[in-house]
C-alpha cells in the first residue's frame, strides 16, 4: 500500500511528531486530516501546509468530535495522548481517559480503515531484563503512562478480535529534534548550555536510545504501507545505546559548552536500547540521520529560540 493519494488521519496532529507527519504525509501525497484538541499543541505549527491540511478540533475523549473524519480515513496514525510522565504521575484519571479511554474511542471508528498505526512506548517494558529490548520482553511498566500504554495496545488487539481492524503498534523509543518541549532532556540540555554555558547532568550513566524526529517519522509511513507489518508489533529506534554523559559530550562539543555531574538519582529506567530487527525486516527502513547531525539541527532550532527570547 502506498501513502499517496490515500485520506489519512492524524490524531495529536499538533503534537511533537504529529506535526511533522502531517507535514511528510502531505509531502508524499496523501490528503491529510489532522485532528487535535489544541491543550498543548498550537495551530501555527501547520502554519506552512495549511492549504494541504484538513484540521479539526477533535478531543479524543468526545467521540462525536471523531466520527466524521475517522470514518472518512482510509489509514488512521493514532498519537493523541498524554505523554508526559509527570503528568501521568499527577493526574492519572486524566491519562487513563485519554490514552486509554481515548484509543478505545478512535478504535470505535476505524473499523473502514486499511491501517491504523498506534504509537507506543518502549516505556511498556519498565526496567529491561536484557538488552537490546525485543518485542518478546515482558511487559513489566508500572507507572501511570506505562500502565496506559500497555492497556491501549491490549485494545488495539481486542478490536482486531471483534471487528478486524489492521493494525500496526510502535513501541516508540526516545525521538528528540525542533519543536519538541523545552522540559525534555535534550532540549533542556540544549537550552542550558546555550543560557549558562554548562549543563548540569543528573545521571551520566543512564542508557538511552535516541532517534532523530525525521527518521522516526519516515519509519511510521513505512510501516504504514508496509503489508507485513500489519498485525504485528514493532520497537522503533536507532538501535544504539549511548549514555546520557556521551550524550552531553557531544552536545557540548557542538555548543563548546561544558557539563558537571550533579549526582542526582534518574527517576526513570537505567538502561533503554531497542532491538529494532523485526522493523527493518518488515519495511526495509534505515534510520538515515546521524544522532550528531540531528543534535545539530536541534541546536540551530532552539539557539534561535534562545536569541528570540533575549531580544
Amino acid at each position: 500500500m502506498k501513502i499517496a493519494g490515500k485520506t489519512v488521519c492524524v490524531t495529536g496532529a499538533a503534537g511533537f511528531l504529529g506535526a511533522p507527519l502531517c507535514r511528510e504525509l502531505i509531502a508524499r501525497g496523501a490528503r491529510v486530516i489532522g485532528l487535535d484538541n489544541f491543550s498543548v499543541g498550537h495551530a501555527a505549527k501547520f502554519e506552512d501546509i495549511k492549504d494541504g491540511l484538513e484540521v479539526y478540533t477533535a478531543d479524543v475523549r468526545d467521540p462525536d468530535s471523531l466520527k466524521e473524519p475517522i470514518s472518512r480515513s482510509q489509514v488512521v496514525f493514532h498519537l493523541a495522548a498524554i505523554d508526559n510522565r509527570k503528568i501521568c504521575e499527577q493526574d492519572p484519571t486524566l491519562a487513563f481517559n485519554v490514552n486509554i479511554m481515548g484509543t478505545s474511542n478512535v478504535l470505535s471508528l476505524c473499523s473502514g480503515a486499511e491501517r491504523v498505526v498506534y504509537l507506543s512506548s518502549t516505556m511498556v517494558y519498565g526496567e529491561p531484563k536484557y538488552l537490546p529490548i525485543d518485542e518478546k520482553h515482558p511487559l513489566d511498566g508500572y507507572d501511570p503512562y506505562a500502565v496506559s500504554k500497555i492497556a491501549a495496545e491490549h485494545l488495539f488487539r481486542a478490536y482486531h478480535f471483534i471487528r478486524g481492524i489492521p493494525f500496526t503498534i510502535v513501541r516508540n523509543t526516545n525521538t528528540f529534534g525542533p519543536g519538541q518541549g523545552r522540559s525534555y532532556l535534550i532540549p533542556s540540555l540544549i537550552i542550558e548550555g546555550l543560557t549558562r554555558g554548562q549543563i548540569d547532568v543528573w545521571t551520566p550513566g543512564v542508557l538511552r536510545d535516541f532517534q532523530y524526529v525525521d527518521n522516526c517519522i519516515d519509519a511510521l509511513i513505512r510501516i504504514a504501507e508496509s503489508a507485513a507489518a500489519a498485525g504485528e508489533t514493532v520497537n522503533l529506534g536507532s538501535g544504539l545505546g549511548i549514555t546520557v554523559g556521551e550524550l552531553t559530550d557531544i552536545i557540548c562539543r557542538q555548543l563548546g559548552a561544558s557539563w558537571v555531574d550533579v549526582k542526582k538519582p534518574a527517576p526513570v529506567s537505567s538502561r533503554l536500547v531497542s532491538d529494532i530487527s523485526r522493523l527493518r525486516a518488515l519495511t526495509g527502513w534505515e534510520p538515515k540521520i546521524s544522532l550528531e547531525e540531528g543534535l545539530r539541527r536541534t541546536i540551530a532550532h532552539y539557539r534561535a529560540l534562545v536569541e528570540t527570547d533575549t531580544k
